[in-house]
């Protein structure tokens, strides 16, 4: 079970899914991070927040509610289960738009409203996507009011929270708030420090949380297995430069004002990913335009053009016109003492933070990450057989009742009557991730076969 998938777009593009039942993925939670495809009051504003979308493909929306999206989703077949979460940044988007500041009250309910509309429309919960546009303008009696109503419907909130940085504590103590003021369950995304976050911060973190679960607050934590993290290009940007329609942005983007306008920000490195270090820090892992830069860092390409890093980013991210969001960098996402810390949490599940796709049709562009080909039996393979972290049992816990018990998916998660019969035989001696950071497209080894509903999907 895949608690944390960003396959919301390409499961509607090709419900065959390949790189996820190819490495045994029977269940996707997507709609993470507070992005996601519904419910839409514009479709351009909205296709900015969906992860996976390209223009190039010529497949538009075709939908307004959460309950279009979703039959939409399942109408043209699907190899997976699908559980949905409907992202705050959807509903943020389609009552606001970018607009930085506090929702009046008329425009609070209106949020609430959608809110309960897509609970009722099949959404398990809410995800939020605080350190990006627009979740980061929303405060904390916004989204106790929005988690409130989820609350009610039997539902959960996933977050990625404020900050994983200097304010870390403060950013998980206000998911915490946010738990106890609406009585809901919490399931904190990929939750290891950024490398600079201050000394000690990590601990004092899961001792809160564990504080937390003794005052019977449910709280669940998940990773991907990587200390690499995939981001868009734009997210080393200033926020104002990537909000607004796509056409906005990518006139934005080619105006040389633009790069006098950022160089500040980019110099200065107050951004939280800017932060992580130099620009040798920073690998391009998908651009249309400039394929043959792709495995190359930032800094590299800057001494090849003679550019600036801010005019360097613009020169990538503009290339591609309005599909800029789909210009990616991989990143360190962690330190690997860190993710080994959080990966030993006896709560924290494992998910991609990926995109399903395939290696040919119409996916065979998209490029995530290489967990989006990869994360569980390289979790299985590197972390339980190889390193002896965990018992081969352990992983699969981490894999699957444990997922499925954080976000509430009463039927799946283990083998007994009466359970969905979502099974996957795998080769331990043969199980491996072909994929690598340069070369992040490639499916597994070891899988023999993948059983979804009692119907075989790969073998």
């Amino acid at each position: 079970i895949d608690i944390h998938s960003h396959a919301d777009f390409p499961l509607y593009v090709d419900g065959f899914a390949q790189s996820a039942i190819r490495q045994g993925v029977t269940t996707a939670v997507i709609g993470n991070c507070g992005h996601g495809p519904a419910p839409v009051h514009s479709k351009e504003l909205t296709k900015i927040i969906t992860l996976g979308y390209n223009d190039d493909w010529g497949i538009d929306f075709n939908w307004s509610t959460f309950d279009e999206y979703l039959n939409s989703l399942l109408s043209i077949g699907q190899s997976i289960n699908v559980a949905p979460l409907v992202a705050h940044g959807a509903i943020r988007l389609s009552v606001m738009g970018f607009d930085p500041r506090r929702p009046t009250r008329g425009e609070l309910e209106d949020m609430k409203s959608l809110a309960r509309e897509s609970m009722l429309q099949g959404a398990i919960g809410i995800s939020t996507g605080l350190e990006y546009s627009p979740g980061q303008h929303a405060d904390e009696a916004e989204l106790v009011a929005l988690a409130d109503v989820v609350s009610v419907h039997g539902g959960v909130y996933a977050s990625h929270i404020r900050e994983r940085g200097d304010n870390f504590e403060s950013s998980v103590n206000e998911a915490l708030n946010i738990g106890f003021g609406a009585n809901i369950p919490l399931q904190l995304s990929h939750l290891a420090p950024r490398p600079y976050a201050p000394p000690g911060t990590f601990n004092r973190i899961l001792e809160m949380i564990d504080r937390g679960r003794d005052m019977g607050l449910t709280i669940g934590i998940d990773t991907f297995p990587d200390p690499w993290g995939p981001a868009h290009l734009t997210d080393l940007l200033p926020p104002w430069v990537h909000e607004g329609s796509k056409e906005e942005v990518a006139e934005r983007l080619h105006n040389p004002k633009t790069a006098v306008m950022c160089a500040d920000y980019v110099k200065n490195k107050t951004n939280f990913l800017l932060r992580l270090g130099g620009f040798e820090k920073f690998y391009l892992s998908n651009s249309k335009c400039w394929p043959d830069l792709v495995g190359c860092h930032l800094e590299e390409i800057s001494r090849k053009w003679g550019l600036s890093h801010t005019e360097t980013i613009l020169k990538l991210v503009a290339s591609d016109g309005v599909d800029y969001s789909g210009v990616l960098i991989r990143h360190v996402f962690a330190s690997q003492s860190s993710l080994d810390k959080l990966l030993s949490d006896p709560h924290c599940s494992i998910g991609s933070d990926g995109a399903f796709t395939s290696l040919d049709g119409i996916l065979g562009d998209l490029i995530m990450n290489r967990s989006s080909f990869g994360y569980a039996p390289r979790f299985i393979r590197e972390y339980a057989l190889d390193r002896g972290m965990f018992t081969l049992e352990e992983s699969i816990r981490k894999l699957t009742s444990l997922p499925s018990d954080s976000v509430q998916i009463r039927d799946r998660g283990i083998l007994k009557p009466g359970m969905a019969a979502d099974l996957v035989v795998f080769d331990q001696g043969d199980l491996a991730d072909n994929s690598t950071d340069d070369a992040p497209q490639a499916y597994p080894s070891g899988i023999e076969l993948v059983v979804v509903n009692g119907e075989i999907v790969f073998m």
